[in-house]
């Protein structure tokens, strides 16, 4: 049951948002995908998704705008751009503006260290298509992507709330306490996160988790586990893909509870602490929704082993591991 409510849930997320994308090729001799990437960086506070893609080459400039119009079109794009070399030191910007149906043409100078290169070309860009957009202002959804681009003034750094970033992402769980007889348990994992700054993530999760069982033959046993984890992460933008990595603090609510026909026991509960390290992987899907696999190691402090009769039942002491799939979705 658990699993379908996942499902459901996982398409939920994937469907909250409608997709608003600006499409970037280049000439051979520039790198489409590094323009991509530093794009991102300006624009994926927005929730606008930036895909590379091979344009029909042509020497002359209507043609070449045409192609980029049906390019468009065809992926349903925002905005088409293409970047390539002129003369003089310069690059050459065009631009075509699928909402407006209005084609910009721009030079920028070539900075004199290439590592500047694309950062300066990406905020051209963006500045480029906040100008473009600002002309169909009363035809945007304010609250859309394109709606809140276009609601940030030219040049100025924006606003706290628009740098921030919430996000929600929900999946299928599991704990385990992999040392001898530890017990290993499933669930609905949920977990809210908080970016204050580009390259800082702040986390807080927990899971619904399945109880599991022990017997020794005497005695039965329930355990009951209930984690709460709170992570501050780094993440590095991998293309589509980002990778987030950090420490992390752990309190698991472990319940156990006992019963036997021949002898008399008694239910055990316990608070476990513990810190140790999370990795998580994220594939960008639809506009600001993603999928993830999630992996972390917990040292634990104050674990405990629950035995009845001198036979182990569980053994919650010394490591905590857990992992997560599903997907998530950020709110600017």
């Amino acid at each position: 049951m658990s699993g379908a409510w996942t499902l459901l849930a996982v398409v939920a997320l994937l469907q909250a948002q409608a997709v608003d994308e600006v499409v970037v090729t280049t000439t051979p001799s520039m790198d489409a995908q590094r323009l991509a990437d530093a794009l991102r960086v300006y624009l994926d506070e927005y929730g606008i998704r930036v895909e590379t893609r091979t344009a029909p080459d042509a020497a002359d400039l209507h043609d070449r705008l045409e192609g980029a119009r049906k390019l468009g079109e065809t992926v349903r794009a925002l905005a088409v751009v293409r970047a390539e070399h002129a003369a003089r030191g310069t690059i050459d910007i065009e631009l075509y503006d699928l909402a407006t149906d209005k084609a910009v043409i721009v030079s920028v100078p070539r900075p004199a260290r290439d590592e500047d290169l694309y950062r300066a070309l990406a905020l051209k860009i963006q500045a480029v298509l906040r100008a473009t957009l600002s002309e169909a202002r009363g035809n945007l959804d304010p609250s859309s992507s394109a709606g809140r681009l276009v609601a940030r003034d030219a040049g100025a750094e924006p606003p706290a709330d628009a740098r921030t970033r919430l996000g929600l992402d929900v999946g299928y769980g599991f704990v385990s306490f992999p040392i001898d007889n530890g017990p290993l348990l499933g669930g609905l994992a949920v977990r809210a996160s908080w970016r204050p700054r580009q390259r800082l993530e702040l986390a807080v999760g927990t899971a619904a988790l399945a109880s599991t069982t022990a017997s020794n033959g005497a005695v039965d046993a329930t355990a009951t586990v209930i984690p709460i984890r709170a992570c501050v992460r780094i993440p590095f933008a991998v293309g589509r893909s980002e990778i987030l990595v950090g420490p992390c603090a752990d309190a698991s609510f472990v319940h156990v509870a006992a019963s036997s026909m021949t002898m008399p026991v008694r239910s055990t509960r316990n608070v476990l602490m513990g810190v140790g390290a999370e990795g998580e992987a994220r594939l960008i899907v639809l506009g600001s929704a993603w999928l993830f696999a999630r992996a972390a190691a917990i040292g634990v402090f104050n674990g405990e082993r629950y035995e009845a009769g001198g036979t182990p039942l569980f053994d919650t002491s010394r490591l905590q591991i857990s992992a997560s799939l599903g997907a998530g979705i950020g709110l600017p």
